[in-house]
């Protein structure tokens, strides 16, 4: 039998990538997002298929459970839990309901809908899986709250593990860096995610797809991710230094060429 799979942040990036391809094997598919629907592939985002949440706001389990009785899915094999949101900068830039935000997306409405979830991954023996991120085990600057809300997100779903052991699996797995629209929304500059060896978003969802269908609990996307999550966690002082330095040399470099602006 087919599986049948829930994906938050279906519309753009990894999301879509997935989507796209449980689609292709022939999976029953809920696919979750904020955008409309009539500004979406109609092939792939049907009525059936497409259920518009927003996951900063708190009636989004409610919304996704009313898709799932009206399509008449009782159980889930696989719960996806991709959508999330950043912004790239000093804290103190940060406007505060952005960061409201950014906790309710990253790690309040994955932890919510999980639990509204729940009975459909039993009647299943399903799976859930939680898109983290390596900065989960790294220090980010510039990106304090994204890093503390994947930090969050990954303590939560190590607990649910050995909760729901023998029963739901449950994975998080950790891309780094992705070829998609996510930096710039987020603020990220150009020149920081121009390199080419930075992955395309289809070849991230392929790893993580197949990455969903093993045992590992946190697994890395990537050998690049593996060793940055390595040191982050054995060598945490020595990785901090090395940031530091980092941040010194570009607040000089950008200082002499503000200078020489003058």
């Amino acid at each position: 039998m087919p599986l049948t799979v829930f994906i938050t942040g279906a519309t753009d990036g990894i999301g879509l990538e997935l989507a796209r391809r449980h689609a292709r094997e022939g999976a029953r598919l809920v696919l979750g997002g904020r955008r409309d629907r009539g500004a979406l592939d109609a092939s792939l985002f049907t009525p059936a298929r497409y259920c518009q949440a927003d996951l900063a706001e708190p009636d989004a389990p409610a919304r996704v459970l009313a898709h799932l009785a009206a399509e008449g899915i009782e159980s889930l094999d696989l719960v996806i839990h991709n959508a999330a949101v950043a912004s790239y900068g000093p804290i103190e830039a940060d406007e505060p309901g952005l960061i409201t935000a950014m906790v309710a997306v990253n790690l309040l409405a994955p932890i919510a809908l999980t639990h509204a979830l729940a009975p459909h991954l039993a009647k299943a023996s399903g799976r859930v899986v939680f898109v983290s991120s390596i900065v989960a085990d790294l220090p980010c600057a510039d990106y304090a709250v994204y890093g503390a809300s994947k930090a969050a997100l990954d303590g939560f779903a190590r607990s649910l593990g050995v909760e729901w052991q023998g029963r739901i699996r449950v994975q998080a797995v950790h891309p780094g860096a992705v070829r998609t629209g996510f930096h710039e929304k987020s603020g990220v500059p150009a020149a920081l995610v121009a390199s080419p060896r930075i992955p395309s978003a289809a070849r991230v969802a392929a790893q993580i797809h197949t990455l969903a269908q093993g045992n590992a609990r946190t697994p890395s996307v990537g050998f690049g991710s593996a060793v940055l999550r390595f040191i982050g966690r054995r060598a945490p002082r020595l990785l901090e230094r090395a940031l530091r330095r980092g941040k010194v040399k570009a607040a000089a470099a950008n200082a002499a060429r503000d200078g020489g602006r003058a």
